[in-house]
């Protein structure tokens, strides 16, 4: 049986694409979800998974890193890079298979099953992440470029839009995630002279290009953060790890009430995908009970009950690329049992 309120984050810890998508097949998900496979090559790692069509980039696969090569071909790559983005041009800007392919053998599968979905989830590095995950020769973040940042945040646009064209094909609607793992350092020393104003902007500015063609867009931060700061954004779906910062989602019960009432919906990650300790510690009716917890803790902060629910998808806390096959395998049965039974 599938669940109809239930999604994955992104990474599964297979190699091989297709034996990913036997393993989603026998706990299937309400809302289809390709698989990244970050142990299957280092260009399937978050950062270098969306770089192709960037201008400067360099990857180095056997020392496993990423950078900018400033000099003439930076600036001719710029030149070009403009030139797609102003003739709305995707292609430049498409995931090949050997990026993502997951990606490839997910559209694949569905195709050759003749049958199209209300939603499927895809997936890309938020901007901020990808900005302060990418470094020149000189080891400056990205993000600390001005005209460097423009380009991340317009890229990532193009990325975002080819890949929900590309699902679109499977499914009535596309639900795009943005990562944003490094939401969670913001007001940190590291990161003390990020303005939200730039956070948000880059937000909305992806955000707005994807609801143009009917996609939603949620954003997912695996840590604590100021978690207003999402709910004043226009984004449709705020992920969070409910596992371990539920309570601190709870803070903010206003921002959180207005983000509901204007139909916004929560991605509880109430399965968690951090220990081996947690993944076996826990089972479905413990989780489910953890769930009530939290809804009672939200209720009493004001928010209503009936919107938590009605506009609840039930994933895991995070990703699952560093797990092993049967430590995924569980946190999928766990995660079927969790959206067949927390609304009960």
């Amino acid at each position: 049986m599938t669940v109809t309120n239930t999604a994955m984050i992104g990474s599964m810890p297979q190699r091989d694409p297709a034996k990913a998508l036997e393993a989603l097949a026998k706990f299937p998900l309400g809302i289809p979800t390709w698989p990244q496979l970050p142990k299957r090559s280092f260009k399937e790692s978050m950062t270098v998974q969306y770089s192709e069509g960037f201008p400067g980039i360099v990857v180095d696969e056997k020392e496993k890193r990423i950078s900018i090569e400033r000099g003439d071909r930076l600036l001719e790559g710029m030149t070009s890079f403009y030139e797609a983005v102003v003739n709305e041009d995707e292609k430049p800007f498409s995931i090949t298979e050997a990026y993502a392919g997951g990606l490839h053998q997910f559209i694949t599968n569905i195709r050759a099953s003749g049958v199209k979905y209300p939603l499927v989830k895809g997936q890309v590095v938020g901007p901020f992440t990808f900005g302060f995950g990418l470094n020149d020769n000189e080891c400056r973040a990205a993000w600390f470029d001005e005209q460097y940042r423009d380009v991340v945040v317009k890229g990532l646009t193009m990325k975002a839009l080819w890949q929900a064209r590309a699902l679109s094909a499977c499914a009535d609607r596309v639900l795009m995630f943005l990562d944003e793992p490094i939401f969670s350092a913001l007001g940190t020393p590291t990161y003390i002279g990020i303005e939200n104003e730039h956070v948000l902007f880059a937000l909305d500015e992806i955000t707005i290009a994807l609801h143009g063609i009917k996609a939603l867009v949620g954003v997912h931060c695996c840590g604590n953060m100021e978690w207003s700061l999402l709910a004043q954004s226009t984004i449709d779906v705020i992920s969070f790890d409910a596992y371990s910062f539920g309570d601190k989602v709870a803070l903010y019960p206003e921002a959180i009430n207005s983000f509901l009432n204007r139909h916004g919906k929560l991605a509880w990650g109430l399965v968690p995908t951090d220990t081996t300790e947690h993944i076996n510690g826990e089972s479905g009716e413990s989780l489910c009970v953890k769930a009530h917890e939290l809804e009672r803790l939200f209720v009493s902060k004001g928010i209503s009950l009936e919107l938590l629910k009605k506009q609840r998808i039930i994933t895991p806390s995070c990703g699952m690329g560093n797990l092993s096959e049967a430590e995924a395998m569980r946190v999928l049965e766990l995660l079927h049992y969790v959206g067949e039974h927390v609304n009960g």
